[in-house]
């Protein structure tokens, strides 16, 4: 490491010196172990009538100083025994005292053998027990810390990097390719048919195809070359000497042949093919995520056109079909793999500022492009039907997070839960939602189902019969985004609302806006009138809070009191609640 500093000649800075002392914290207590021993033997003698000179301080001084180190350095040699180690750090204890005693016996012409004895069976049985102690605690210390590092850069099942160790190795091939002027290739590789193995034969036989998997793959690739496991039935490899595309495509092809070879499994045999997406550096990326999600995005088009194939990168595959297959694929990914989380914003009585709910909300965090914003992936899951059981989660999360937190004590509040049209739509939905309550314990009045107004365009008797059923069990049912649909205002009458909520479209402009503050108000005066409670979505600002104090509006949800957050740091907002 260079450490540019401009105080040239003092040295190394404060954190290296850090770094210096937690490497060898070992060595470290070590020297201090031994001196204190030393120190103790000094002492004995002293009391039983020796008297301690110079000689005594210099052989304690080079046992200290030698055998400290050599003891440190020889434990880690993983393949000494450490009766081995103990007895090369005793072989210094003998010598430094066979050392004293010729010493003396050229300045002073005489030794005693006795004290000389003495001091030694007093070394030994202070220092040999605390060596053997030291020796093993520093090797299970090494060996727990092994083990940590491997389960942080390394895949358990097939001993290959996985996705962290990969991403680090990727950004110093870059980062050595910029400065070298060099190319290299990315590729992202997908088993095919992989799923129908797991479905018909289980996951432990799945597990075995893809040990041979990475078997295979890192035996057929080159001394520099890196091969890793995302996750799943995912690899990626890394080819450090790519300096054409047709060297990148002569190593896919090495591994389409190597993973399309039959795999023979508890005398099953079977094949399974992989589809291959290459990303090109630089012309495809000049760092390590832009490159991993290029290729990505290049091996879904490869499975696009047939699978067991590989397909080069190229600007057109960013096209909305490319995209939206590539979404769904991941779509699939994130609720197999539970990347999707909740983060909940707090619903505000201004009167009182006081909560008296809150919202729970979707939120995406796909592990190598990080959060993905709900308005990119709602409208696909929407459409390949993926919301139902996204939405079924989300439902299941949090009727189970709101009573957690009142059986932490916090005082009860409503949990609001947007339920999409093609959700609602399930023949089994009333079920869905029981069986959340059921199994979490909620109790079904702190549960409020938002609901647009697209619902009452279709099928209007059944949906009546559902809304009624739900709040004939206690939940409350809220229109989100009022005023946003086509429907028919009579939808007010018919259907158990006890709740609008006002679109952000229109709170955003009020103050600014006289048609938009004229709906707003038109809204409050119709919800007054049918005795309906009414909260206004996306307040920002004071005056946005200020018109809607004007005209009654009571309860408000936006930035201007909190941003939606994760449930750990709403923890924070309930205590606050309870002041």
């Amino acid at each position: 490491m260079v450490y540019k500093d401009s105080r040239a000649g003092e040295g190394p800075p404060k954190n290296a010196w850090r770094d210096w002392i937690f490497q060898h914290a070992s060595l470290i207590r070590l020297w201090f172990t031994l001196s204190g021993a030393e120190l103790i033997c000094l002492a004995l003698g002293q009391l039983i009538g020796e008297n301690n000179d110079m000689l005594d301080m210099v052989k304690s001084g080079i046992v200290i100083l030698l055998t400290a180190p050599v003891f440190y350095f020889t434990i880690h040699r993983y393949q000494v025994k450490i009766s081995s180690i103990c007895s090369a750090a005793l072989f210094i204890l003998f010598a430094s005292e066979l050392l004293e005693n010729l010493t003396r016996l050229v300045i002073e012409g005489t030794v005693n053998w006795s004290d000389s004895g003495l001091d030694l069976l007093l070394t030994l049985i202070l220092v040999g027990p605390l060596m053997i102690w030291i020796a093993s605690d520093i090797r299970r210390r090494e060996f727990t810390e092994r083990q940590l590092s491997y389960l942080a850069y390394y895949d358990p099942l097939t001993g290959l990097p996985n996705r962290q160790m990969f991403q680090q190795s990727l950004t110093m091939a870059v980062h050595s390719a910029n400065q070298d002027g060099r190319k290299l290739a990315v590729m992202f590789i997908d088993l095919d048919r992989f799923k129908n193995v797991n479905d018909t034969f289980g996951h432990a036989f799945g597990d075995q195809l893809l040990v041979e998997a990475a078997d295979r793959l890192r035996s057929g690739l080159g001394a520099n070359d890196v091969v890793s496991r995302q996750g799943g039935d995912e690899f990626t490899v890394l080819v450090i000497d790519a300096e054409r595309p047709e060297d990148a495509e002569k190593v896919a092809s090495q591994i389409i042949q190597l993973l399309s070879h039959p795999f023979t499994i508890e005398g099953h045999e079977l094949r399974v093919g992989c589809s291959i997406g290459i990303a090109m550096y630089p012309q495809d990326g000049e760092d390590s995520i832009t490159l991993m999600k290029n290729a990505d995005t290049a091996m879904y088009r490869a499975k696009e056109y047939g699978k067991n194939g590989c397909q080069f990168y190229n600007p057109e595959m960013n096209d909305t079909v490319i995209q939206k297959l590539v979404m769904e694929e991941w779509l699939n990914k994130a609720i197999e793999l539970g990347e999707f989380v909740l983060y909940y914003q707090p619903q505000v009585d201004i009167f009182t500022g006081k909560m008296n709910g809150m919202e729970a909300l979707l939120r995406w965090k796909h592990p190598r492009l990080g959060f993905i914003s709900p308005g990119e992936f709602i409208p696909l899951a929407e459409e390949t039907g993926q919301i139902i059981q996204i939405g079924e989660w989300v439902l299941r999360e949090a009727c189970r997070q709101n009573k957690e937190w009142q059986d932490a004590g916090y005082a009860p509040l409503k949990m609001a839960v947007n339920i999409s049209p093609i959700q609602f739509h399930q023949h089994n939905f009333v079920q869905i939602v029981l069986q959340a309550l059921e199994e979490s314990g909620l109790d079904p009045k702190y549960l409020e189902l938002e609901i647009t107004e697209g619902i009452a365009m279709y099928h209007v008797d059944q949906v009546i019969e559902k809304l009624w059923t739900l709040r004939g069990h206690g939940l409350h049912i809220s229109i989100d985004d009022f005023g946003t649909g086509f429907s028919s205002l009579s939808y007010l009458k018919k259907f158990p609302i006890t709740k609008l909520k006002i679109a952000q479209q229109f709170v955003r402009d009020i103050p600014e806006d006289p048609d938009d503050a004229a709906i707003v108000q038109a809204i409050m005066a119709m919800a007054l009138s049918l005795k309906l409670n009414v909260i206004a979505e996306g307040v920002e600002t004071d005056a946005q809070l200020s018109f809607l104090l004007d005209i009654k509006c009571r309860e408000i949800q936006g930035y201007i009191f909190s941003r939606p957050i994760p449930a750990a740091d709403f923890v924070e907002l309930l205590k606050q609640n309870a002041d």
